[in-house]
């Protein structure tokens, strides 16, 4: 019985954890003790914003505001959502996406890995142009060449690219975001974004790959978990984070209104 009620409470732990606590105004201090506050950072193609680091939703909405043209900001980890769109209902949007998180202590390894590519880290201007030329074709927003270079010599950072063994053409890549470099996350965790694999050169299991390259990243690092956000009519992408253990967290992605996302808040066609 004892050992019963003690996964009770890791479970309730869990989920009212900085990340997860997504209602209330204030997160106990205990739970966000030495976490950095109204933390964002620069992505190249947009801010990335932690919500859970943020007590004011005005700021936020400033933050949003201040977004230039061509750029996508997010917010995430907000508490209490519905409340911040009800300030700003003509602003700001909830993305239609689906959160997920793998716990790193149920990662399992590959029996086998795919071949013909290998994954190493983004080296260089050279590198950066050609992520930059994936993003295009996926149709994803282009991110600062210059940004990406100087980030990835951050401890917050790391980008993965994979390179076909033939001919050394980079054909997929991802993003790696530490939260504890990153504001002192009380939770340990670590996100990833922007994977992306050239509609082109799409050799078997390259996306899986990156994937686990993060994974294994962060694991090595001693993280306790990995979150990822996707379109919800994604189910290709969905099957794979599902069949690598990443489970459906509530969690919620805001962003502002503007020309690159408006389908997405205004009912038309998704891809």
């Amino acid at each position: 019985m004892q050992y019963r009620g003690e996964r009770k409470q890791f479970r309730l732990e869990r989920f009212t954890t900085p990340s997860l606590y997504s209602w209330g105004e204030n997160i106990p201090e205990i739970k966000k003790e030495g976490m950095d506050a109204e933390v964002i950072i620069d992505c190249g193609w947009g801010h990335l914003i932690f919500g859970q680091t943020f007590d004011d939703h005005d700021k936020l909405i400033d933050l949003f505001l201040e977004e230039k043209t061509g750029r996508r900001d997010l917010a995430i980890y907000v508490r209490n959502h519905h409340v911040l769109l009800s300030k700003a209902p003509n602003l700001l949007f909830v993305d239609p996406s689906i959160t997920f998180r793998l716990w790193l202590h149920k990662y399992r390894m590959p029996k086998r890995r795919s071949g013909g590519f290998r994954i190493r880290f983004m080296q260089g201007h050279k590198d950066a142009e050609r992520v930059n030329e994936i993003y295009q074709k996926s149709g994803m927003v282009e991110a600062d060449p210059q940004i990406m270079i100087e980030n990835q010599f951050k401890q917050t950072f790391t980008y993965f690219v994979a390179v076909d063994q033939e001919d050394g053409e980079i054909i997929g890549t991802i993003t790696g975001i530490d939260h504890k470099a990153a504001f002192a996350d009380p939770d340990n965790g670590s996100s990833f974004w922007a994977l992306s694999v050239d509609s082109d050169r799409r050799a078997r299991g390259v996306g899986r790959a990156l994937v686990r390259a993060v994974a294994e990243y962060y694991l090595a690092k001693g993280r306790s978990y990995l979150d990822l956000s996707v379109l919800h009519n994604n189910k290709k992408a969905i099957a794979l984070y599902k069949a690598l253990g990443f489970e459906q967290i509530p969690v919620y992605v805001i962003k502002r209104k503007n020309n690159i996302n408006e389908v997405y808040y205004t009912g038309g066609p998704q891809p």
